[in-house]
């Protein structure tokens, strides 16, 4: 998506007070888009734009015709022409100043105020183009006071998405809706917002007003077709709800087996939280199929007891593997969940998965004699070479894959505690890399962790 920024103009007051113009603003779009499991299409993967640089312009006089009897210029006037003259020339800050102090002299001035607002607005997307998101914000919090404007509420909108403050984006851009009305790319994020939150019917609405308003990014389409088909499928379906989730299911005669698939979620949900010491209070969404729309649904092999794309979805076959493996199974899909959430999708897959196997609480010997293969064959990938999809892998390398996201999840979490790991989860939302991330929750760089984790892993193996 291509960035529009019409500018935001500040004026002289010469014998009287010229008009002022605001711009509208439209280049809002998607944050990084999500693969929560490798085996899922991806969820509207565009990148984030780069805000446009912050321009002001001030309009020229016509000076062909002296005034007559020009009015004594006040000290605040002087200010607001000073800080017109700044701003034209990119300095913000020192125009910001002048026109405060213009203010304290003249507070009831709505051209002052107006031509502040217009500088910190300004200041916002500059902020927002050099990624100083609360920067950012704190201009656009302040040019709020003086007025209520749909280009200030989209700005606060992307840089609190940015810095993955949600709920505060979700307000803010819904306030841009009620002042200016729909664009493409306030709908589209708003669409990823309600995905974030697990909203499918406001979701799906944001996003097919996106796509009416001309809006086309990768995975747009298919987010929309997998919506609908959801939606179709589980019409009619009966709900059971627990403390910290809600259940849907076809058939009343399901009712046993659902209350037995909220019982292991709850128990997932303590033991997981321990973990990752992590207990959100916003319900769950669990989708129990039968096992033919499962595959349907879900395009998942046939050994898949269970997909979270969003909401945790599985088969009701599942339920006749036994108690244990069903435990087994929503743990790690709860385990899933919890980690797309805190990291918004970011986490490397290696992470993602490794700490889902760790949270089933598995034995791991078979996972510790493929990696001593792995280890005497010189055949180990590199962490950066688990970071996205393992599905491309053959069975071979990918069950290699598996198992070093396992041995290094589980040396974090040994190492680090659940605290810290939580930490690091969260700080991927907003990580311009990995090793960023790394660096700013353990003060260790990437590399390091994992020449640690190879280390261990010798240690272990003798």
């Amino acid at each position: 998506m291509i960035g529009r920024f019409a500018q935001v103009v500040l004026v002289i007051a010469l014998g009287g007070a010229l008009g002022f113009l605001g711009g509208a603003l439209g280049f809002l779009g998607l944050g990084p888009g999500t693969v929560p499991r490798p085996d899922l299409p991806p969820l509207l993967d565009a990148p984030l734009p780069a805000a446009p640089a912050a321009r002001v312009s001030l309009p020229t006089p016509d000076t062909d015709e002296p005034a007559a009897d020009p009015a004594p210029i006040t000290d605040a006037e002087r200010l607001n022409r000073e800080a017109v003259t700044l701003a034209t020339n990119g300095d913000m800050p020192d125009a910001a100043k002048r026109l405060r102090a213009a203010l304290v002299l003249e507070p009831s001035s709505e051209l002052y105020q107006r031509n502040l607002q217009a500088v910190l607005i300004n200041t916002g997307f500059t902020d927002i183009d050099a990624e100083r998101f609360d920067a950012a914000i704190g201009s656009f919090v302040e040019a709020l006071s003086l007025g209520d404007r749909g280009e200030i509420h989209r700005g606060l909108g992307y840089a609190y998405y940015r810095i993955g403050k949600i709920d505060l984006a979700r307000i803010s851009l819904e306030r841009v809706l009620k002042l200016d009305g729909g664009d493409a790319d306030t709908y589209l994020t708003l669409g990823r917002i309600y995905l974030e939150k697990r909203d499918h019917p406001r979701a799906r609405a944001m996003l097919e007003e996106a796509r009416a308003a001309g809006a086309d990014p990768p995975g747009l389409d298919d987010t929309i077709a997998r919506l609908q088909r959801d939606a179709e499928a589980e019409e009619g379906f009966h709900a059971l709800a627990s403390s910290h989730f809600v259940l849907k299911f076809e058939g009343r005669e399901n009712t046993q087996a659902g209350r037995l698939v909220l019982n292991a979620l709850e128990e997932a949900y303590r033991k997981v939280g321990a973990r990752f010491a992590y207990y959100p209070l916003e319900r769950i969404e669990v989708v129990l199929y039968s096992d033919e729309a499962f595959r349907t649904i879900t395009n998942s092999p046939h050994w898949s007891g269970a997909v979270y794309d969003g909401r945790i979805k599985m088969p009701i076959g599942g339920l006749k593997r036994g108690s244990e493996r069903l435990k087994r199974t929503l743990r790690h899909e709860y385990a899933h969940a919890a980690i797309v959430t805190l990291s918004r999708g970011k986490a490397p897959v290696w992470l993602n998965e490794g700490l889902a196997q760790v949270a089933e609480e598995p034995k791991g010997q078979g996972r510790m004699q493929r990696l001593r293969m792995g280890l005497e064959d010189d055949a180990l990938l590199s962490l950066p070479e688990l970071e996205g999809d393992f599905t491309p892998l053959n069975r071979d390398k990918a069950s290699l894959a598996y198992s070093q996201a396992y041995f290094a999840a589980r040396h974090l979490l040994q190492k680090k505690g659940a605290y810290n790991v939580r930490r690091l989860l969260e700080q991927l939302a907003t990580a311009e890399t990995v090793d960023a991330a790394f660096r700013s929750t353990f003060s260790q760089p990437y590399a390091a962790f994992e020449r640690d984790v190879l280390r261990a892993l010798r240690r272990e193996l003798g």
